[in-house]
Formats: structure tokens, sequence, C-alpha cells
């Protein structure tokens, strides 16, 4: 019993390989009559293509696209790898190659007719306006468009033979040489599409108005043109490639036109022809336009010379006129008119400049307002001093070389703009100030008048002479040979100190001896008291003490209070 299962089982898994085998087959068969169904669609839009135009014709190449992409997926299927090839009977391999042949014999011929329909339009082709020239254009874009579809549909057709054993040399060989004969075409036809470019662009510059429009379409036109033959060389590089073709002069030719970098660039051969490109393009400019270029460099060069030297001069001009006039104008105001003065002559000199560059002043000059403007809100803080940059120089409450105490720094003005001015300390440190900070806080001109005050106090004590004091004091500042006779000299005994009868002493000194008259006096004011044998009192205080004993009887205890009471004098 046994036995019959073994022999049960064995005949069951013979009929399910029979089964599947007769099942893969009819799969495959099935495969094959679609591949040939859309064989015969695919072979009818091919060798007789329908003339339609607008949406018919758009509808036509989507339905050829869409058998294009069934029949590429049947055929990845079928011939995805050996093992698959190995399984097709000898009838199937046949179809498949019976179909890939007719196919390939189908597309040369399209190929013939479509490159014959081109030529015919290229010979039509003639000098016409710029709206007929673009819809050409866009005719002939359409035409490579589909010419591109049946390159690429041959290149898969003849790796499909290759897959199913057929002979393809012959094919590759004369498929090679149209590509390369198509790539050669394409590049001529971008570097005359960039000649027409520059010289349509050279033409718009010195066009009227009225022309403008022409110009932009037949601008367009070329521009489609471009784009066209870009896309179709880019397809041809990648199907040579595929043939093991050297593409470096076509990809070279590509990058110049689209300016895109690509992992091409990294070709060696590329790099080498892109740069000899540009170097030829670089020589070929310079002896085109490099007199011309040199000549106005030199002009230009000249104007700003000349104007440089003509600022200058009128700088000089306008201080040396400002210095003498009856005006009486501060040196801030005097090198303020003498640096616009030169500002302006250098910024017209500039935009003279500019025009003999071939530079349009007016749109820059209109560019300058409008940037002016948002420049003015960006900066308000700038322009905040500029403003009290121009209030100071128009008050003048100060000058360059004065003494003064402004913005919470002292020391000798060294120069003034409109945004800032510079201010060196009495210890030698140079500090910016903005001006804004300056005119909102209280200036102190030290050096603005002619004669100042010297503010000295002496103390003397109380048991000392007081006329002693003063003719001592006297004697000395009388003395002094920076000391003024006019204003007199005041001497008064002004107040009364905790340890001091303080004298005030008042001479009047030109400014710039105020410090030595100071420190002098001082100096000798104690000499002289030290000679005479007049006290300089130092602060004195003092201290009594009182002691007092109490004593509590009925508690019987004692107890002693110091107290001690200062009184001060």
């Amino acid at each position: 019993m046994i036995r019959y299962c073994y022999q049960w089982l064995a005949l069951t898994a013979i009929s399910l390989f029979i089964a599947s085998t007769s099942i893969a087959a009819t799969d495959i068969d099935s495969q094959i009559s679609q591949l040939e169904e859309q064989h015969e669609r695919l072979t009818r839009y091919i060798n007789h293509p329908v003339k339609a135009t607008g949406e018919q014709r758009l509808l036509i190449r989507l339905r050829v696209q869409q058998i294009v992409s069934q029949q590429q997926v049947q055929m990845d299927e079928l011939l995805g790898d050996q093992e698959t090839i190995a399984s097709l009977s000898a009838a199937q391999l046949k179809s498949v190659k019976d179909i890939l042949e007719e196919q390939a014999s189908a597309a040369r011929n399209a190929l013939i007719e479509l490159e014959k329909h081109i030529d015919e339009e290229r010979e039509k082709r003639s000098t016409k306006d710029s709206g007929e020239l673009l819809d050409w254009e866009s005719q002939m874009a359409h035409l490579q468009q589909r010419l591109d579809s049946m390159l690429s549909f041959t290149m898969q057709n003849i790796a499909w033979q290759d897959k199913v054993g057929l002979t393809t040399s012959s094919e590759r060989n004369n498929f090679t040489k149209a590509l390369i004969a198509r790539a050669d075409d394409i590049s001529l036809l971008l570097i005359y599409s960039e000649q027409q470019l520059t010289q349509l662009a050279e033409e718009k510059s010195e066009a009227l108005s009225s022309e403008l429009e022409h110009l932009d379409t037949a601008i367009r036109a070329y521009h489609e043109k471009i784009d066209s033959n870009n896309a179709s060389l880019a397809l041809t590089v990648q199907l040579l490639d595929q043939l093991g073709t050297n593409t470096s002069r076509y990809k070279e030719a590509l990058i110049a036109s689209t300016g895109a970098v690509t992992e091409d660039i990294f070709n060696i051969n590329v790099i080498s022809r892109l740069v000899s490109r540009w170097s030829s393009k670089l020589w070929t400019a310079f002896l085109d336009f490099g007199p011309n270029l040199l000549f106005k460099l030199i002009v230009i060069v000249a104007i700003l010379v000349a104007f440089h030297f003509v600022a200058q001069t009128a700088r000089k001009l306008v201080f040396k006129a400002t210095s003498n006039s009856k005006l009486n104008l501060s040196k801030l105001l005097q090198e303020f008119f003498a640096s616009i003065a030169h500002k302006i002559i250098m910024v017209f000199g500039i935009l003279v400049a500019l025009g003999q560059a071939g530079f349009e002043v007016a749109p820059l000059l209109a560019g300058f307002g409008v940037a002016g403007i948002v420049i003015g809100f960006a900066l308000q803080g700038t322009l905040s001093n500029f403003a009290s940059g121009l209030m100071i120089l128009i008050y003048r409450p100060f000058d360059v070389n004065d003494m003064v105490k402004a913005g919470g720094v002292s020391g000798t003005v060294e120069k003034l703009s409109l945004v800032n001015a510079t201010i060196k300390t009495i210890d030698n440190q140079r500090i910016i100030v903005p001006n804004n900070k300056i005119w909102e806080d209280v200036i102190t001109n030290v050096t603005a008048e002619r004669v100042r005050r010297v503010d000295l106090i002496f103390g003397i004590g109380y048991k000392d002479d007081i006329a002693k004091a003063e003719r001592a004091i006297a004697e000395v500042v009388k003395a002094h040979e920076h000391v003024l006779k006019h204003p007199e000299p005041v001497i008064k005994l002004a107040n009364l100190g905790e340890s001091s009868v303080d004298f005030w002493v008042r001479p009047w000194v030109r400014t710039e001896n105020y410090w030595d008259v100071y420190w002098d006096l001082t100096r000798q004011i104690k000499l002289k008291f030290d000679e005479e044998g007049i006290n300089i009192p130092f602060p004195q205080r003092d201290v009594h003490i009182y002691h007092t004993h109490n004593t509590d009887n009925e508690s019987g205890s004692e107890k002693d209070n110091d107290d001690q009471v200062v009184d001060a004098k």
C-alpha cells in the first residue's frame, strides 16, 4: 500500500510540473501575441505617420510613447536574463527575432524620412519676419523631438537584438556614423545660433523702440533653437557613450552652450578642450576688443587724474578763500567747504569716466536715488550724527586745537567730520566721539577765550597774622611774570573754616599760561609761607573727657560709669 502511495505522489508531481510548464508556455505565447499586436500598431504609426496638428498630434505622440513603454516592459520580462531567454522555444524565439528585425527596418526607414523632412524644411527657410521665424523654430523643435525618440528606440532595439543573438555589428557601425554626423551638425548649429544671438543683442542695444518687439521675438526664436539642439545633443552624446564612442568634443560643446556643470567636467579630455576653447575665445576677444578697451582705459585714467588735480586745486582755493573771508569762519567749517568742493568735483569726474566706459549715467543716478532712500532708513543713527555735525559746523561751539569737555571726554580737538570728532586727551589718548553725543551733551570750551582766571585757595592758622599772610601772597602773585596787571588779581579772606582761615587767590592769565601759573603760584606761596613762619594748618579736633562715679547703697553694689563727651572745634 505504501508503494501505491509513492506512485500516486510521483504521478501527482509529474502532472503538476506538466501543468505549470504548460501554463508558463501559455503565458509566454500570450506575451508574444501581445508583442505582435503592439508591433503591428507601432509599425503602422512608424511607416504611415498621420499628418496631424495641434492636440491630435500630441495624442498620437502619447499613443506611440505608451506602445513603446508597454513593449519595453514585455521585452524586459521575456529577455530579462539568459535563463529566461533559454526557456523560450525555437518558435517563440523566432517570433521575437522577427519582431525586432521588422521594427529595426521600420525605424531605419522612419529615420531616413524624418531626416529628409528636416532637410526639406531647412531648404525652405529663408529670411522671414520674426513671427514666422519663431513658428518655424517651434516646428523644427517638434521634428527634432520625433527624431530623438526614434534614435532612442533604435538604440533599445539594438540592445534587444544582442540579447536574442542577432548580428548587429553592421547596424551598430551605421548607427554610430549617423549619430556622429548628427552630433557634428548640432554642434555647428549651436555655434551659429550663439553668433546670431550676439548679433541680435548688439542690434537691440542700438535699435529704435519700434524695432524692439521684432528683435525680442527673433531672440526668443534662437533661444528655442538652442534649447532644442542642446536636448538633442545631450541625447546623442548619451547614445554614443552607450556605443563606446569618444564624445569629449561634444560634451565640451554641450557644457559651453548650456553652462551646466556635470560629472563630465572631470573628464581630462573635456577639461582640456574647454580650456583650449576658452583660451582661443579670450585671445580672439583680446585681438578684437583689446585695443579699444586699452584706449578706453587710458582715457578713463586720464579723466580721473585730471579731475583729481582739479579737485585738489579747488580744495586749496576754497580753503584759502574761506580763510581770508570776512565771515570769520571756523577752521572746521573751512575744511568742510574745501572737502565738499573736492568731493563734488571727484564725483562729477567719476560720472564722466563711467560715461566714457559706456555706462548709462542717467539710470545709474536714478538707482543711486532709490538706494539712498533705503540706506537712509537703514542708517538713521549715522544720519543723526551727520545732522549734529552740521549743527556744530554752523554754530561753532569749538574749533580745531581747542581744549574742550564734550560727550564725557576732555581733550584737544584734532579733527571734526560730519559723523564724529577726534579728541586727543591730556594723557595722549585719541578718542573718536560721535557728533550726536557731543551735540546732545553740555559742551565746555576751555580755550575759547584768550584770558582765563586761575582759582587758588590757601589756608593759614587761626593764630597767624592775617595781614602778613595777605602781603606775602600779594608779593608772590605780583612778582610772577605771566600774571596780568589788568584785570587785577583778587586776594581776599573768604572763609573761616574748621581748621584754617582761607584766602581766595584769583589772578588773571593768558589761556596758554594757565597751568604754568597754577603750578608756579602753588609752589612759590608755600615756600613764602615757610619763609615768613606762616603755618598751613591741618585739620584738628579737641576731645574733652568727663569722668563720673555713682554708688548704689540699697543694692550694696557699685557702678562706675565713664562718659566721654567730644566737642569739635
